[in-house]
């Protein structure tokens, strides 16, 4: 009993002593969110994981907070109180307990080095805070935070001239002082609508290699010589295959435009083309990655794309089986194919749109440097639903436009009819007027007449 009553002094010591260094410290930490996501920037832009840790208050802290909280609410203590048999919930914000925290730090900064991100130029483009709703695990827990946010840091590498997109969550406000802020993620976004899609993009990608581990390393030379062969794999919306390459050690530039086209060797075959130009540093030459799809087979092949001093742009595949040249006419490409064994067509390529999602999957196998076989039947579904929802809609606005004539009609018939009540109602009170004016007339002349009989009747009188 003793030995317990020892241990509790000295631990309540500690938590006092942990409470009085947090009211002393506090002015250190940021007053606003914008201090604290600059704060936060900082540790990214040194990559320095102990101020990045320092972000953080101990669990000594945050346990001194529940322990001498000055709220003397029955409600207040009652959830206190639950909070205190649970003190793993606190443990779960330090980063001395909680490995994840620091562990997420160092996650962004290498995806950030790998997709050609220059830590030490980077700037703020803007962030994006959103207040997070208490959960039933953290019952308590916001009678001691009562604010608690996530969102997203954008931020600009002058270096790369690129956007990116990191995650951010638990940043929290504390007696009108920001502290924390995890990083979970970096991905090149301008948005948060457009990070979410690629982030979904990316676990659905990464459940995918989960679920067929047999495929996610494949050898490079037979995934090439598979990409040549004819298609037999089964309906799949997306089929990847990994292929390893060694690093050119060019820095994944921004898109600023994509084509897509479609069009036939000799007339025959069919050929798939899709475009990206990508964001060049000035004086450079323009910069362009792609991929294509010949016939009946379902994968795509990743090109290598320039233009010459003539003007024709010439494209060929990862496989090196075949080589285009073409030359470029409004939205029309026309040239030649040929491969190694000489066989050449002629090809015709017209600009045309596809599917949202379907840009979204090619643009998946470019920047993840994939060999991607795609179920195209899952694009014709969602083209042929377009193709339905547009000739329900021209459908419903022909009905609506023929209705509006309709009430047009109706009006302009009901305005003639109108004019033709107001025109004879106009005539009947002009012919009134001019009677008005006959019988007006006929009396005064009755009158003099009347008059001049009475005059000649007093001359003969007198």
């Amino acid at each position: 009993m003793r030995y317990f009553a020892a241990f509790f002094i000295v631990l309540s010591l500690c938590v006092a002593d942990a409470h009085a260094q947090w009211r002393r410290y506090r002015p250190q930490w940021p007053r606003t969110e914008g201090e604290m996501m600059h704060k936060l920037l900082g540790t990214l832009q040194r990559k320095d994981t102990a101020a990045f840790y320092e972000l953080f208050p101990t669990f000594d802290t945050l346990w001194g907070m529940v322990i001498h909280n000055s709220d003397k609410d029955t409600e207040t203590q009652k959830v206190l109180n639950k909070l205190k048999e649970r003190p793993q919930v606190l443990i779960e914000f330090d980063p001395l307990y909680n490995r994840t925290i620091v562990g997420g730090f160092a996650h962004v900064l290498a995806k950030g080095e790998d997709s050609g991100v220059n830590w030490n130029s980077i700037v703020m483009a803007r962030y994006e805070l959103y207040k997070s709703e208490p959960t039933k695990d953290l019952i308590g827990y916001d009678r001691v935070v009562p604010e608690r946010f996530h969102g997203f840091m954008f931020i600009n590498d002058a270096y790369a001239r690129t956007t990116y997109g990191i995650r951010v969550a638990e940043v929290q406000k504390i007696k009108d002082h920001f502290f924390g802020g995890q990083v979970l993620n970096i991905l090149p976004a301008r948005t948060a609508d457009e990070f979410n899609a690629k982030e979904q993009m990316e676990q659905d990608y990464y459940a995918w290699l989960a679920a067929h581990p047999d495929t996610v390393l494949t050898d490079t030379t037979t995934a090439r010589a598979d990409s040549a062969a004819s298609d037999t794999t089964e309906a799949d919306p997306l089929k990847l295959s990994a292929i390893e390459e060694e690093e050119d050690g060019r820095v994944r530039r921004e898109v600023i435009e994509r084509r897509y086209y479609e069009g036939t060797l000799d007339n025959e075959i069919p050929i798939v083309l899709y475009i990206r130009y990508l964001k060049t540093p000035p004086g450079k030459a323009q910069l362009y990655d792609g991929v294509y799809k010949l016939g009946e087979n379902k994968r795509y092949l990743r090109l290598e794309i320039t233009k010459n001093a003539d003007g024709k742009w010439i494209i060929e595949d990862e496989s090196a089986v075949g080589t285009m040249e073409l030359t470029m006419n409004g939205r029309t490409y026309t040239g030649t194919w040929s491969n190694a064994e000489d066989n050449g067509y002629d090809v015709v390529l017209t600009q045309t749109g596809s599917q949202q999602s379907k840009i979204e999957t090619l643009d998946k196998i470019i920047d993840q440097k994939l060999s991607g076989k795609i179920d195209e039947s899952k694009f014709e579904k969602e083209k042929e639903a377009e193709k339905e929802k547009e000739e329900k809609e021209a459908k419903k606005k022909k009905e609506e436009e023929e209705r509006l004539e309709r009430e047009k009609e109706k009006q302009k018939r009901k305005e003639e009819k109108r004019k033709r009540r107001a025109k004879k109602e106009t005539t009947e009170n002009e012919s009134k007027k001019e009677e008005g004016k006959q019988a007006e007339g006929d009396k005064k002349k009755e009158d003099n007449n009347k008059k001049d009989k009475e005059k000649e009747d007093d001359k003969e009188a007198e």
